[in-house]
């Protein structure tokens, strides 16, 4: 029994290497089956790593149902993980640590989940529109407070110095970020970023990988655009399609100063906790849209944390 068990966490371990590894796009398929074959042993942490593959079609078709109760299997078997993902979702609240359970438990609290609820954007979209051309769009409760400080009790322990992708647009930060992609993300994640896909009509494929950003007092991101310059980035375009769209979902509220500025246009905002904006980055034609320069400015007091969704046009194959 010892073997087996140790055999499972083997694989495990070893996929989540290849998740981590810096060739991890050539191992994907290999570091997913061996979480299928850890998670078909009894493995807790494996059967919640195929939740999250089962609800981001990582390897396979999009399934919620099947993914809640994958979760909810990982967490009978012990996955603390798994637990605090179902305490948030079926009660709303944030748990350190899950809660003593009776044989049975979470897969009675996973059968009152509605996750079709959960999925769907406010009933108040449509927003309130910042500005019409270019197009800049504040949308109300796209996450609940609870969900909010989910995002950033997961993107804080990986927290570093932010670096710079987009080539050629005269990029400068100073705040710290965390990426959040397979071995940081988990159904929670995955649910806002459905969310998201279906509040502005775009295939999930066409998210890149999300990120949250904090800012301390003085950290900024100077003025820079999101699209990528076709100038040096044509390779990945033509590849990855161009950035689109953005959307950013404020986190938190006890902080000064700290707007979103979109200095072309006059425009400065602060959002409310859950509340996002979301804009286009490209004129008809896929054109690069200078208007939409845009900067994170510095708090001068609390901490700023931001959710940042950037959207491609089209997906690779």
């Amino acid at each position: 029994m010892t073997s087996e068990r140790e055999e499972s966490d083997a694989k495990y371990r070893a996929a989540m290497s290849m998740f981590a590894g810096p060739d991890a796009a050539q191992h994907v398929d290999e570091a997913v089956g061996l979480i299928d074959a850890a998670a078909q042993e009894g493995h807790p942490e494996a059967i919640e790593r195929r939740a999250l593959f089962e609800c981001s079609g990582l390897g396979r078709t999009v399934h919620w149902e099947t993914a809640l109760d994958s979760l909810a299997d990982a967490a009978e078997l012990g996955s603390q993980r798994a637990a605090r993902q179902l305490v948030l979702l079926a009660e709303n609240r944030l748990e350190a640590a899950s809660p003593a359970a009776r044989a049975g438990f979470w897969k009675e609290t996973r059968s009152r989940l509605s996750i079709a609820r959960r999925l769907q954007p406010p009933a108040s979209s449509g927003g309130r529109m910042l500005s019409a051309d270019p197009f800049i769009r504040a949308i109300s409760g796209m996450c609940s407070a609870v969900e909010c400080q989910w995002l950033i009790a997961t993107a804080q322990p990986w927290l570093e110095r932010a670096t710079l992708h987009n080539r050629g647009v005269g990029q400068a930060r100073t705040n710290q970020y965390s990426v959040l992609n397979v071995l940081h993300t988990d159904l929670i994640v995955e649910m806002i970023r459905a969310r998201i896909a279906k509040e502005i009509g775009a295939p999930l494929p066409c998210l890149e990988v999300s990120q949250v950003l904090r800012y301390a007092p003085g950290e900024e991101f100077l003025p820079h655009y999101d699209f990528l310059d076709p100038q040096v980035n044509r390779e990945e375009i033509d590849r990855f399609g161009q950035r689109t769209a953005t959307f950013l979902i404020y986190l938190n509220e006890d902080f000064q100063g700290g707007e979103t500025s979109f200095p072309q246009l006059g425009i400065r905002h602060r959002g409310t906790t859950g509340e996002a904006i979301v804009f286009g980055n490209l004129r008809p034609g896929r054109v690069p849209d200078a208007r939409t320069q845009h900067a994170g400015l510095p708090p001068t007091s609390g901490v700023k944390w931001l959710f940042s969704q950037w959207i491609r046009d089209r997906y690779a194959a």
